[in-house]
């Protein structure tokens, strides 16, 4: 298995890892308290105030985001690679970057490649966001199983080196179990009786750029790729209904692939966070719907091998 997205080297963010100084100055005859960092050899003050507020340093950002992978693959090792999307410079004190472990993940029997992805900027500086994604080659540029939307951590920048219980394989497993169940539950759901073909390729189309947040007939976003980007898109839904039938299933499976043969990293990303954020809403309706029908239809036979099991 191989990933398939272009990673750097970890040392890449290594002229990133910028403290903040923060310290008291006097401001006149008013002590105060400053933040600033060094950037492009230049000092640049952030913010004076006359009271302490919370605040982080890129430092401190990279170091949590290795601290929550070594935490997910404890007691496996990692080999950290990185995509960076945004540099900080003087004129743009932010830091956006994803590291990903090169050695695959297992959930199961099945491996993935898990990554983190990491934001931080000094325009909202009392928050850091983390959080996940998990990554299954089957595409051309590598099929991603969006984590759920509670997966994204914000926490204070004062709290970063504080990493909760969401960070642990059980917690990820749990969730590609949920998955796994849903993915069964579109497989079930044949649509073969809808009037014509057409019109499911239609209403795929609809779904597809409903749950990517796109319009597909303006073409700024697909500047990459070589045909119309809703030619692609008739394309993929085409293929995986071949293959998979007139099901939901097929549909999910042609957005994700759409998704993931997005030449621009940063529009791909954007298409499996709207895909993942969709997917967790309409998983937990079904499953919840099926836990509902199932408790209105309990049977003593299944409790009691419950019981002994």
């Amino acid at each position: 298995m191989r990933f398939l997205q272009d990673t750097k080297n970890f040392e890449e963010l290594k002229q990133f890892f910028i403290p903040a100084i923060y310290h008291r100055v006097l401001d006149g005859r008013k002590k105060m308290y400053q933040l600033s960092v060094s950037i492009d050899g230049k000092e640049q003050v952030i913010k004076k105030s006359t009271k302490t507020f919370v605040h982080a340093g890129f430092n401190k950002v990279i170091t949590g985001a290795v601290m929550r992978m070594r935490k997910l693959f404890t007691p496996e090792t990692l080999n950290l690679e990185v995509v960076i999307y945004k540099k900080p410079s003087y004129n743009s004190l932010e830091l956006s970057f994803e590291l990903v472990n090169k050695n695959t993940f297992r959930i199961g029997d099945e491996e993935y490649f898990a990554s983190i992805m990491a934001e931080y900027s000094y325009a909202k500086m009392e928050v850091v966001k983390y959080y996940p994604i998990i990554y299954r080659q089957t595409c051309l540029n590598g099929q991603v199983a969006i984590m759920a939307k509670n997966f994204i951590e914000v926490v204070s920048a004062d709290k970063i080196f504080n990493i909760g219980c969401e960070w642990t394989r059980c917690n990820f497993e749990s969730y590609q179990r949920k998955l796994a169940s849903y993915y069964e539950i579109l497989k079930r759901a044949d649509l073969s009786n809808q009037r014509e073909n057409e019109n499911f390729q239609e209403n795929a189309l609809l779904k597809l750029q409903k749950v990517l947040k796109v319009n597909l007939q303006t073409n700024e976003r697909f500047e990459n790729l070589d045909v119309s980007p809703t030619r692609d898109a008739r394309n993929s839904i085409g293929r995986n209904i071949e293959e998979l039938g007139r099901t939901q299933f097929a549909v999910w499976n042609a957005i994700t692939d759409f998704a993931s043969r997005q030449n621009d990293i940063t529009v791909r990303n954007e298409m499996f966070i709207n895909a993942g954020k969709y997917l967790s809403n309409e998983m937990e309706k079904a499953l919840d719907k099926n836990q509902q029908l199932w408790s209105e239809n309990l049977y003593w036979e299944e409790v009691n091998r419950m019981a002994k099991g």
